[in-house]
């Protein structure tokens, strides 16, 4: 049997993105909203992992953001999500 997961995020919810990239000693925090178009997972590595990726994956968020654009981010453990009213 293949486990599947039940998606966290439905189609449809405003939701609000944060995120902190680090750049050499300092943390920006990046955030944006946007709806919730589909919630997916996608391969880690590149071509050099071969069959690895079909176990070695990290969850996605597809956004639609308010001026139309189209963004999907990689939710990692420090990624806060907020779902907005």
């Amino acid at each position: 049997m293949i486990p599947t997961q039940q998606p966290k995020y439905n189609p449809g919810e405003k939701v609000r993105v944060v995120q902190f990239v680090r750049v050499g000693h300092r943390r920006w925090r990046t955030q944006f909203d946007g709806v919730v178009e589909a919630e997916g997972r996608r391969p880690v590595g590149g071509i050099e992992m071969g069959g690895k990726a079909s176990y070695c994956q990290q969850p996605t968020l597809r956004l639609r953001r308010v001026d139309g654009e189209i963004t999907e981010v990689a939710l990692d453990e420090r990624t806060e999500v907020e779902v907005l009213s």
